[in-house]
């Protein structure tokens, strides 16, 4: 790009007033890249400056991506969108769902069809994430779930948990951002038989020449994290802890079976 990047000052002038700690572009182009950057800091409390390389916890943007594994198993015949969950994971086979959104846990019926693969595709399952609901369905989420993001709950374990907690919808009923992808992911991992890391390693990272992305960071990656921010009530950002000690990202723990199809890549 000739002359004056504006898109570089643009950012420095975020990063100087504090509403961004950093931020990293690419433009491209006609088959190039016509522009790239890294501006300001990837961890700003230990002066550490973004990098290019510099590896960002992609939340929700995990969603598309085992999204795009399912549809590659829908292509091959493996499931049709209209089809019953539970025919891969039984634990799913008798519903129920709160009579209103904020209905008392036991104040349920019967879900009136079964939840689909196209439910799950467009949040239209009636799961959620538990922290969209404070108070009991919250707790309940949290104490089958475990978090989330990164949980010990094993995958099975997992499933069967969710499926034990009252849909906050009827099955197709409306959208609802939440789990689904989640378990999207679970299910794409029994059909394959291996873990959903490897599934995306196997059918996109891999042939896609992405060696940076998988769900755990290995320990000679790890410096080049970047930390997580958020904002404040000023709109300034601030750096989220999400981990034990202050620390902004927790190290996956090596035992650690679960993989979150939803938020949990990297």
């Amino acid at each position: 790009m000739a002359g004056r990047d504006r898109i570089v000052e643009m950012l420095e002038a975020l990063v100087t007033r504090g509403d961004i700690a950093g931020a990293a572009t690419l433009v491209w182009r006609g088959g190039k890249v016509v522009q790239s950057a890294a501006v300001g800091w990837g961890d700003r409390e230990a002066s550490l400056l973004l990098g290019r390389d510099s590896l960002f916890r992609i939340a929700s943007l995990t969603k598309p991506v085992t999204s795009v594994a399912a549809m590659m198993l829908m292509e091959e015949g493996r499931f049709q969108l209209d089809d019953a969950i539970s025919g891969v994971a039984p634990e799913f086979v008798e519903m129920r769902a709160l009579r209103t959104p904020g209905a008392a846990l036991d104040d349920t019926g019967p879900a009136e069809r079964p939840i689909t693969f196209r439910d799950l595709m467009t949040h239209r399952s009636g799961l959620t994430y538990g922290a969209f609901h404070p108070g009991s369905l919250a707790e309940a989420y949290r104490a089958a779930l475990g978090g989330d993001i990164d949980s010990p709950v094993a995958p099975d374990d997992w499933i069967a948990g969710l499926a034990a907690l009252p849909l906050v919808d009827q099955p197709g009923a409306g959208f609802h951002y939440g789990h689904s992808t989640d378990l999207l992911g679970q299910l794409i991992a029994r059909m394959e038989g291996m873990s959903l890391g490897e599934v995306l390693q196997r059918r996109i990272f891999e042939p896609l020449g992405m060696e940076d992305t998988s769900f755990g960071i290995p320990t000679d990656k790890r410096g080049r994290r970047a930390a997580m921010y958020g904002f404040d009530p000023d709109g300034k950002s601030v750096r989220l802890s999400v981990a034990p000690g202050g620390a902004t990202v927790a190290d996956r723990p090596a035992d650690m079976t679960y993989e979150s199809g939803g938020a949990g890549l990297w």
